[in-house]
């Protein structure tokens, strides 16, 4: 459970900080960038992005950016801390944040094709 005074320093981070969707897209050094982010709240599990979800973008080192944000749940009425970074390694880009075990947990960052997108909505438009 997190401490009251850590909710307050991400709230007051909220209300500071610039909107991520602002701040990005970011270029990696391997020519892939991060167009955007896109969090899902820890209570109700909603997405939230555009101006709900606001942060820092910190390039870290020449290969990696770390990324602090918070997001605000309309939903739910509930902040969703995030803090990861998403480092070049050769042709690939992975995703890395610290789990609940401690240990920091890496996955690959993968862009949807085209086609998924296409899937994707049109999904959304059928009953």
């Amino acid at each position: 459970m997190l401490r009251d005074d850590k909710i307050a320093a991400y709230l007051a981070a909220y209300k500071v900080d610039a909107p991520l969707h602002r701040q990005l897209p970011v270029s990696l050094k391997n020519g892939k960038s991060v167009p955007g982010v896109q969090v899902i709240c820890s209570t109700c599990g909603s997405s939230i992005s555009g101006d709900r979800l606001r942060g820092r973008v910190l390039p870290s080192l020449a290969h990696v950016v770390t990324i602090d944000a918070n997001g605000f749940c309309e939903l739910c009425d509930r902040l969703t801390h995030v803090d990861f970074r998403v480092r070049a390694n050769g042709d690939e880009t992975l995703i890395e944040w610290l789990g609940g075990n401690g240990r920091w947990q890496a996955r690959e960052y993968r862009q949807s094709t085209l086609s998924e997108k296409i899937v994707k909505h049109l999904r959304r438009l059928l009953p």
